[in-house]
């Protein structure tokens, strides 16, 4: 008896060294996560003032090679305080409507650059981003620094950003950003028209239980089969409605969406630390490949991935099935840790909104005659793709080389198949 009891003592103590040892490096854990939290916030803020810095100098120059510079930065910068912002479990609705304004001003510095947007008209619309970014970047650095400042934990941050009830300062943010993207940016009539089609596309799925969403999502992310989960039902109005789950589980925290009707998979995303050992970028590519195709979607291929120091961003988009052709509106997104390859973020938006296509001639060209000799075309293959009308067209892609004695430049070229008319043309080096 003595014995056991002893037995018992040493196994008590034992235990009670191992859930103090759990406890001490789960809180180690979150403390670095939400040290990752504040840095990217910071390089958010830091890129924010460069943002002011380069509309106020595309403002300065009429010449169009003085005014490259500043218009790359504009285009760059909006890109990169989009990946930060995406990155942070910040209120949804303030970061849905500063990633749009984020991507339109991106956008318009590029068409700018192209030489496809008037001077008199770049500097009205300039002139009212910049005072727009003036206004905007003071109440950032407040509710920012607020938000950082008066957490005092981990669960604390995650428990603000979660509410159901946003703070007031947030949701404030959220619709004067919204004003901007009216003003600055209004939508022509063709995007209004798209932006409608999208919206008001219905999924002729029948209904689903939260229940079964709650089972469907532990089935298909494994390392959240015993998380803790809060469901909540999205806003009225939204273009889809969804059922979206917050989830805490050890030191991963995040959310899944998924549509009442049909149980499909929106977006994800899972929070944790990234440690420091990293996997080659085919065997990413490899996990990536067969996470879209246990996510059921079989008809997709990998086109695009591009690295920061954590995470791999992959991009996935669907196959026709009668041309094969890659349709590029209807794309996946899939965020990876760089230590293990764990799928840390999906969004499937494009792909369940998918473009009805038109039938298309497809006119053999012969590439000899259309470029110059000092051309070789890499590869060829067919792809949908947006005109500036939003009309999808059927297009050849190509990635071509050009080469000099001097240099060589690698372009990705997309040709109309009927008409042949260059629809996007971009040197990749």
């Amino acid at each position: 008896m003595k014995i056991i009891t002893s037995l018992l003592a040493v196994a008590l103590i034992i235990m009670g060294v191992f859930l103090y040892t759990s406890k001490q490096n789960e809180v180690a854990l979150e403390n670095d996560l939400r040290a990752q939290y504040t840095n990217r916030m910071t390089e958010a803020s830091e890129k924010l003032t460069e943002l002011q810095k380069s509309v106020q100098s595309a403002t300065v120059f009429n010449d169009p090679k003085a005014q490259a510079e500043p218009l790359e930065d504009i285009w760059r910068l909006s890109s990169e305080i989009k990946s930060d912002i995406s990155s942070l479990p910040l209120q949804q609705d303030f970061s849905s409507e500063w990633l749009n304004y984020l991507g339109r001003l991106g956008d318009y510095a590029k068409l700018k650059s192209q030489g496809k947007v008037p001077e008199e008209k770049w500097l009205t619309v300039t002139n009212n981003v910049s005072k727009n970014l003036d206004e905007f970047s003071v109440e950032w650095q407040n509710a920012s620094t607020e938000l950082l400042a008066k957490q005092q934990s981990f669960s604390k941050w995650q428990k603000e950003v979660k509410s159901a009830q946003p703070s007031e300062k947030w949701t404030k943010m959220s619709t004067t950003v919204k004003g901007y993207s009216e003003s600055d940016f209004p939508l022509t009539a063709s995007e209004s028209d798209d932006q409608k089609k999208k919206d008001l596309k219905a999924i002729k799925d029948k209904p689903v239980t939260e229940k079964r969403v709650v089972k469907q999502m532990k089935e298909m992310f494994p390392t959240l089969k015993n998380a803790k989960v809060v469901v909540s039902s999205s806003k009225s109005g939204a273009a889809y409605p969804f059922y979206h789950i917050s989830f805490n589980e050890g030191i991963r925290t995040g959310y899944t969406d998924y549509t009442k009707k049909g149980g499909q998979l929106l977006s994800m995303l899972i929070e944790r630390p990234i440690g420091k050992d990293r996997i080659p970028q085919e065997e990413m590519k490899e996990k990536a490949t067969k996470a879209v195709k246990k996510y059921g979607f079989e008809d997709v291929e990998l086109v695009e991935s591009r690295e920061n120091h954590l995470v791999w961003h992959v991009v996935f988009v669907r196959l026709d099935p009668v041309n094969k052709a890659r349709i590029y509106a209807d794309a996946i997104q899939l965020k990876l840790a760089k230590d293990d390859g764990e799928v840390l973020g999906v969004n499937t938006m494009e792909y369940i909104q998918k473009e009805t296509l038109p039938d298309q001639k497809i006119v053999p060209v012969s590439w000899n005659e259309y470029f110059t000799d000092q051309v070789a075309i890499q590869s060829e293959v067919l792809a949908y793709t947006e005109n500036e009308e939003l009309q999808q067209r059927l297009c050849y892609e190509l990635m071509v080389l050009k080469e000099t004695k001097e240099e060589s430049h690698t372009f990705r070229i997309l040709i109309d198949t009927e008409t042949h008319e260059v629809i996007k043309s971009e040197m990749m080096n």
